[in-house]
């Protein structure tokens, strides 16, 4: 469907398109001063993911794919999931990025630069889907999330400058309504959505790297916002968030991000290393980690002034932070030790993008209850941190996760090369796991046995 002339054009008269480095950790490769290679440097590495008693070992598995899909660069490869679980190509989605199921079973997907929003229309396990586009000629969509509200369902579309609804029914929208326009754009611009009730939440990731300049923009760059549906109760409710693009709803309504943590950070242990201050490639493959951890307002997370400090926490889970070198080695901009520990941290440079609960869906059956985070893999890390899909178990008791499982791996050659990259994975209202992938184009169904 088109978008009415006039939405287009208040669009469009927001300004100038801007490059936009589209949510996956990425930002402009800075100046480094690197020691010489022969430098020993003690690193905090991540331990080994484990995997729980949900998720099992991993097995290798080959792609199957029914008639009326192309494979495209999936053609031949396998992929490493639960033992006893198959992997398909479900759906031929160019560019595909985050995904949400519509009231009536069929698969919103996002496509950022190609301007679409694709609906995927299931049939049976065995068969391939309908693929039909349900939006079109829009400004990098990214994030997509349903609601109902009175009997009436709505889809939530963040573009680049605008978080915008739609009324959806049986496979069609109506009524475009701009929730809020005029959003910078840029650098890590990519709105991220998360829906609860008439509540959005929606991500303003940083124009930089590592520049505290966005803390003092107006409007306020590398935040966690809210609003409501009809435009009312705007307000930050998160600062100090790089990139919080992944957004979901937790089992007890509080808000959780996947943030993608900074490249080149300086070391900031001003210990008998002779390093601190300096751009470490050591270091810097390995920290700062990204992070996984609930957001209430008033939360900051510490951008670009406190960095998560994995020292003496193997599991990467309740992690304090360490003040940055370069923009508060005094500790006057922000007392690190006054942050909320980050509740989980994801091995630096995964590049989290998607992220959803399992709790109340089938797929909680096979995983349990938890939250599944898609990873894209690093832009610029040597060697290169591959995609993946991870769960982390949800405890009900203290409305926290737990380490890391991986759930799906397989997307990168022991070059470092790659075929498909991750973005999300939700789980599927048949109890089945569905990954996207923007690389290949291609939407995944991940099943366990006898789904």
């Amino acid at each position: 469907m088109k978008v009415e002339a006039v939405h287009r054009q208040r669009r469009r008269a927001v300004g100038l398109t801007v490059l936009v480095l589209v949510a996956s950790g990425c930002s402009q490769p800075e100046e480094s001063v690197n020691p010489p290679s022969t430098t020993a440097v003690e690193t905090t590495q991540p331990a080994p993911l484990p995997h729980s008693r949900g998720v099992g070992a991993l097995e290798s598995v080959a792609l199957t794919w029914p008639d009326g899909v192309d494979p495209g660069a999936a053609e031949g490869q396998r992929l490493n999931v639960p033992r006893g679980w198959t992997a398909t190509i479900w759906a031929n989605v160019p560019g595909a990025r985050i995904a949400a199921w519509a009231p009536d079973g069929r698969l919103a997907v996002s496509t950022g630069t190609h301007g679409t929003v694709a609906l995927i229309s299931p049939v049976d396990a065995n068969s391939a889907p309908t693929v039909t586009t349900l939006l079109d000629d829009l400004d990098q969509p990214q994030g997509v999330a349903f609601t109902e509200v009175n009997g009436q369902a709505f889809l939530v579309v963040g573009e680049t400058h605008s978080l915008t609804t739609w009324q959806y029914d049986a496979g069609s929208v109506s009524d475009p309504r701009i929730v809020i326009d005029g959003l910078p754009g840029g650098g890590h611009g990519a709105k991220g959505v998360a829906v609860n009730g008439e509540l959005i939440v929606y991500s303003l990731g940083s124009s930089s790297n590592r520049d505290p300049v966005d803390r003092w923009a107006q409007p306020e760059r590398a935040v966690i916002a809210q609003i409501r549906l009809d435009g009312s109760d705007h307000r930050v409710i998160a600062t100090g968030v790089r990139n919080g693009f992944g957004l979901a709803f937790a089992p007890d309504d509080t808000v959780f991000t996947a943030v993608n943590q900074s490249d080149n950070q300086p070391y900031p242990f001003d210990d008998d290393t002779g390093l601190y201050g300096l751009v470490v490639p050591e270091f810097v493959n390995e920290n700062p980690v990204d992070q996984v951890t609930r957001v209430v307002p008033g939360t900051d997370l510490g951008w670009p002034f406190c960095i998560p400090d994995t020292r003496g926490h193997d599991d990467l889970r309740n992690l304090p932070y360490v003040a940055d070198p370069e923009f508060n080695a005094t500790h006057a901009q922000l007392d690190c030790e006054s942050l909320p520990p980050v509740q989980l941290g994801m091995p630096a440079h995964s590049a989290p993008l998607g992220l959803a609960f399992t709790a109340e869906t089938p797929l909680a059956q096979s995983l349990g209850n938890g939250a599944l985070i898609g990873a894209h893999g690093s832009w610029n890390r040597t060697p290169p941190r591959m995609p993946y899909v991870a769960f982390a178990a949800w405890d009900d008791d203290t409305g926290t996760l737990g380490s890391l499982q991986m759930v799906v791996t397989g997307f990168q050659f022991e070059d470092g090369s790659r075929w498909g990259r991750v973005v999300a994975g939700i789980p599927g209202p048949d109890g089945a796991l569905y990954v996207t992938d923007d690389a290949a184009g291609l939407v995944y169904r991940i099943a366990p046995p006898g789904v």
